[in-house]
């Protein structure tokens, strides 16, 4: 299993309001299923950061697309990166 990082922004848009507990809906059967380790929004609400737990960028890439703020284009800027952890309980 290897962690990606999710990096993305808001659009401007009354859907992120309107689609935020399909979102957060999503985030939890994905935290169930053991595909989410950590998500949540920027302090000063501008984006948010999600860390999944994927066998490969492919199937991390199909998680992101799989969510209603991606569907809706509610996000943007999106970016999805692996990420070595080389400190800390999920380092490996």
């Amino acid at each position: 299993m290897a962690y990606f990082v999710l990096t993305y922004g808001y659009h401007d848009t009354p859907l992120r309001a309107e689609r935020r507990p399909d979102h957060m809906s999503h985030l939890a059967q994905l935290e169930e299923a053991g595909s989410v380790v950590l998500a949540g929004p920027l302090a000063d609400l501008t984006g948010g950061i999600i860390v999944f737990s994927a066998e490969d960028l492919e199937a991390a890439q199909a998680l992101v697309d799989q969510d209603p703020y991606t569907r809706l284009d509610v996000t943007k800027d999106r970016t999805l990166q692996e990420w070595k952890i080389t400190v800390g309980p999920f380092a490996g």
